[in-house]
């Protein structure tokens, strides 16, 4: 039974029996896990944590190898995030970054990348981040990247074809569509190359960058179609927005 120490964000938290909890986390070293927390909730005392969903801490955990739930014997608060909850809207949206983690990240695989970028989100709304919409497309956009899941922007998903000018944004399809591959999705609409040349931004930017509200609208749409279709189910809090 090996023993681990990792720093984690708490994705969700669920009462187990009388006293204990079990969580799912997302951390630095291990990716999604899940685990037991022993007697919290008879003695909150004994942790230095609560293990609040929306909170960074620094776990120990047993790896049990005979099961995906661990046991997790000391949970340090690391940063409490206070700040989420100043406003319905910061919280909604620190809970949708979550939930879309939870939705795409497979159970113990590590990835870096996206544990900091969650992070990095989540500490921007905590400090107070005015433009909702730039972070939640950059968030989106840059965590698709990491994981994958990617809309194809410069060559049409059914022939592969350059259509950089002259696309059609198909969320079924994976991306954009040709005019001789409209057939594959009639109902796909023409995108306008600002919205692509925005598409491309945000994947490469390191930090949310600025876009015109207009633009961010027209993102928000056109990626919550994408993430619908590439879930397999619907996102609780997308219906909070």
């Amino acid at each position: 039974m090996a023993i681990h120490t990792t720093e984690a964000i708490v994705l969700r938290q669920y009462p187990f029996r009388e006293t204990s909890v079990t969580v799912t986390c997302f951390s630095d070293g291990f990716g999604k896990f899940k685990g037991l927390v022993k007697g919290l909730r008879a003695q909150p005392n004994r942790h230095r944590s609560q293990m609040e969903p929306l909170t960074v801490n620094r776990l120990v955990f047993y790896d049990t190898r005979t099961s995906s739930l661990h046991l997790i014997s000391q949970c340090e608060l690391l940063l409490p995030l206070l700040g989420l909850q100043r406003s319905v809207e910061t919280f909604r949206l620190a809970a949708w970054c979550s939930e879309l983690v939870d939705a795409v990240m497979p159970l113990e695989e590590p990835h870096p990348g996206t544990y900091g970028l969650l992070k990095d989100t989540l500490r921007r709304l905590d400090q107070g981040w005015t433009d909702a919409l730039s972070l939640e497309a950059h968030f989106l956009v840059r965590l698709l990247r990491i994981a994958g899941f990617q809309p194809q922007l410069d060559e049409c998903t059914g022939c592969g074809s350059h259509v950089r000018r002259r696309a059609h944004w198909s969320a079924r399809a994976g991306g954009v569509l040709c005019d001789a591959c409209l057939h594959q999705d009639p109902r796909a609409a023409m995108i306008p190359p600002a919205i692509l040349d925005a598409l491309e931004q945000l994947a490469q930017a390191e930090a949310p960058p600025a876009l015109e509200p207009g633009i961010a609208q027209a993102l928000r749409g056109r990626l919550d179609e994408f993430v619908r279709w590439r879930l397999e189910k619907p996102l609780k809090t997308a219906g909070l927005r």
